[in-house]
Parts: structure tokens; C-alpha cells; sequence
């Protein structure tokens, strides 16, 4: 597996290079079935014009399938801070075995977009005019990816492996563009856009 590393508006010393190496290559004897490893170290900038705490986020890719895992943790100790992202890594790269070796085949769409309807009930939306959501967020970040071609199954895995709420990608059964998400009150949805 290779491991690069990489800096984020801060210089990754040899020091600091080898201190990651030694102390996350300890992860290659359990993830035999990844491709690959990014890490990128940056700092987050307090409230002050000066540095804050050092950012440390690691992202392995999987074989074909388009397996991510990935986990991210600030420390103003960079050795504390990797210990943590390997335990968050060794965590999910365990639960990800765990599933392979669990997964006992898919379950057709119509069937997981049946049971997300069932399991729907009405809920009161707030509304919002442009105005006022323009006022109050500010987009604070972009962020590009691919989408990959996914069953609703594999999508769901891989949203869980993440330990995000919601996930997107592309639907293999028709083709378009999905969002896979956490519900708050138990399970999960699948949004499906249409342009009109």
C-alpha cells in the first residue's frame, strides 16, 4: 500500500514525515485490501492571526468498489494526534472487514426504496426564504469528489464506514445521481433529484 503525505498550508518536515510513517504504516498489516493512503496534515487557525492546532486527516481507498474510510483529529501534539486517528482508523478498517465478511448479499432497490417509504412519516418543515438563508450561512468550504457507481446497499456501507449522515452517488440500477442520508429518527432515506 502506499502512503502519501502531504501538507496543507504547512511544511511536512522529514521529522514530522517519518513520526506519520512509523506511526500509522502500523495500519498496512490490516488493510491488505486497500490501494491506498492520503495523509494530509494542515493547522486550524484560532480566533488570533497565529497558528492553532495541527489538523491531521487520513483517507484510504479501497479496491474497485470505491471503498473510502477516512477519519480526521486536531491536537496541538502531533503524536497525540495520531495516536487517535490510528485507533479511529484501526476502528473503522475492523468494521469494514467485519462487514465483507458479513455481507450476505444485496437487496434489490425496490425493495430498500419500499421499506424507506414505509418508514417515512410526515414531519413539519420550517421554511425559509433565500434572503434570510443567505444572511445566515456562509459557505466556509468546496469540496470535489467522484461518485462512484453504487448499489443503494454499497452506498449505505460506505456512508456508515465514513461515519457521515448523508452520501452521494450514482445509482447503478438507474444510472442518476442519488444522496443516500441518516434520518434522525431512525434509518435511513434515499433523495433522488429531478431537474425539471
Amino acid at each position: 500500500m502506499q502512503m502519501e503525505i502531504r501538507g496543507k498550508n504547512v511544511k511536512v518536515s522529514e521529522e514530522r514525515r517519518q513520526l506519520i510513517e512509523k506511526k500509522l504504516g502500523k495500519l498496512e498489516r490490516y488493510m491488505e485490501n486497500m490501494e491506498d493512503a492520503t495523509v494530509e496534515l494542515g493547522t486550524e487557525r484560532n480566533g488570533k492571526a497565529g497558528e492553532g492546532r495541527l489538523v491531521i486527516e487520513m483517507t484510504l481507498r479501497g479496491p474497485a468498489n470505491g471503498t473510502l474510510l477516512r477519519a480526521e483529529e486536531r491536537d496541538n501534539d502531533l503524536g497525540v494526534a495520531l495516536d487517535r486517528l490510528y485507533e479511529k482508523m484501526h476502528k473503522q478498517v475492523t468494521r469494514y472487514k467485519e462487514r465483507m465478511v458479513h455481507h450476505k448479499g444485496r437487496m434489490r432497490v425496490s425493495e430498500i426504496v419500499d421499506r424507506l417509504a414505509q418508514a417515512e412519516q410526515p414531519q413539519a418543515q420550517e421554511k425559509f426564504s433565500p434572503a434570510e438563508i443567505t444572511e445566515t450561512l456562509d459557505v466556509v468550504k468546496v469540496k470535489q469528489f467522484q461518485v462512484k457507481p453504487l448499489f443503494v446497499d454499497e452506498a449505505l456501507e460506505q456512508m456508515e464506514l465514513l461515519g457521515h449522515n448523508f452520501f452521494i452517488f450514482q445509482d447503478v440500477d438507474n444510472g442518476h445521481l442519488s444522496v443516500a442520508y441518516r434520518r434522525t429518527n431512525g434509518g435511513y432515506g434515499i433523495l433522488r433529484p429531478e431537474v425539471e
